[in-house]
């Protein structure tokens, strides 16, 4: 497991991006002027971001979270034509693409707010909200802009109000990269409950050549799903190499990690690692060393940092294999049925003391001369010699030492004598 990796995958975030649409249609074609006119909440767009700072600072691409009027015009028109002019809408009144009004004479003027004419008036305010992969619920935080990006494949910075949380590592490069991936989050459905749903690391592999970004044919399906703006990893190391894009005629490229860098300085923001960051390496390093017990504890600290949904599945991981560590295989515990080992040594003891004792008894009641004179069977069956060879109970080393676990050399479990 290489730790910088999953510490990366901990530092993706999901970007939300929703525009408040205040619309505003004019109506003179009576001789009255009619102004109908509201506010609108209307999704933008999702993309993908990775936190690059301890204190909730986000690096994604400015393609996604700038002004959008051809995709957040249509929803609002159809809203307002509903609403406030009372439209039947051919496709539904809820639809939020293209469509017409049922009345043509309320259908032209619909036709001309989508076009955006001059008695249509479309004044959008973007806002964001990022959606950090927790172990909680995976509620939207506000997020503000704390850079000034103009074109589409300029770096955004986003902060969010936190801190203590993951961040990864840039590592820029003008080398090609041929095992890479752009990662990103994706919603997965629950199937037991359709109605909830859970972001889960997701990934495409890629090649990386200066701004030339290829891949598979799921590539452009997936960044235009919600991995734009994503990080282009190195899955050797989990360095962020670059953020890759797509633009709307799916042409994919990559901007790269020395841009974020040149972001970072312009706003004024070091990139330092957090105290999460380093309680996370050390467990996830401990659990590659089979350190279960230790990596347990340090990755219960890294979640007081951050409740991070990767932490708790190795902090999960973790306990599961230190508890197994102090019930190694062929020690039965209580809890699956089994006799306890250390039972079957009190029994051989007593078996050992029994037989000692009637040897004892019988040579004292021997007829004096008899020493001499072979002796007799017992009714028990067993001479001196037979203690020798009974077999105590217990698995593994007769030193006292704790058995190993998978140790071949620990010998057969108690259940296969």
């Amino acid at each position: 497991m290489d730790t910088e990796l999953v510490g990366t995958q901990a530092a993706l975030v999901r970007i939300n991006v929703i525009a408040d649409v205040t619309i505003a249609h004019v109506n003179h074609s009576t001789g009255d002027v009619v102004i109908h006119q509201e506010t609108y909440e209307v999704p933008q767009a999702e993309a993908t971001g990775v936190l690059v700072t301890g204190d909730g600072v986000v690096a994604t691409l400015y393609r996604l979270l700038r002004e959008d009027l051809d995709t957040v015009t249509v929803p609002a028109a159809n809203r307002l034509f509903v609403e406030q002019i009372g439209a039947q809408l051919v496709d539904g009144n809820d639809t939020t693409g293209p469509t017409h009004a049922t009345d043509p004479a309320i259908d032209e003027h619909l036709q001309h707010c989508y076009r955006r004419v001059e008695h249509c008036i479309v004044v959008p305010h973007e806002r964001y909200e990022v959606v950090l992969l927790s172990a909680d619920t995976q509620d939207p935080v506000p997020a503000t802009l704390v850079n000034q990006p103009s074109g589409p494949t300029d770096v955004a910075l986003l902060r969010i109000g936190a801190g203590g949380l993951p961040t990864a590592s840039l590592t820029p490069t003008q080398e090609p990269v041929d095992d890479a991936a752009v990662a990103g989050l994706e919603w997965e459905v629950s199937q037991s409950d359709p109605a909830t749903r859970t972001l889960q690391p997701a990934g495409e592999p890629v090649r990386l050549d200066g701004s030339r970004l290829t891949g598979g044919q799921t590539l452009t399906s997936s960044l235009a799903g919600g991995l734009n703006g994503g990080p282009v990893i190195d899955r050797a190391t989990g360095g962020v190499l670059a953020l890759a894009d797509c633009d709307p005629s799916f042409v994919v490229s990559a901007v790269g990690a020395a841009s974020i860098q040149a972001a970072l300085v312009g706003a004024g923001v070091t990139a330092t690692r957090s105290g999460f960051d380093i309680a996370f390496a050390d467990g996830l390093a401990q659990i590659n060393r089979g350190e279960y017990a230790a990596a347990a504890e340090r990755l219960q600290t890294a979640t007081t940092y951050f409740d991070s949904a990767l932490a708790r599945d190795y902090l999960t991981f973790a306990q599961d294999n230190a508890a197994a560590q102090d019930d190694p295989v062929g020690n039965p515990t209580p809890d699956d049925g089994g006799i306890p080992w250390w039972m079957w040594g009190v029994v051989a003891l007593l078996v050992l003391g029994a037989l000692t004792a009637g040897l004892l008894i019988g040579r004292r009641r021997r007829p004096a001369g008899s020493d001499d004179r072979p002796a007799p069977p017992s009714g028990a069956g067993h001479s001196p010699g037979d203690a020798e060879h009974h077999v105590v109970g217990t698995s593994g080393p007769t030193d006292g030492s704790a058995p190993i676990a998978g140790n071949a050399s620990a010998g057969p479990r108690d259940a296969d004598r």
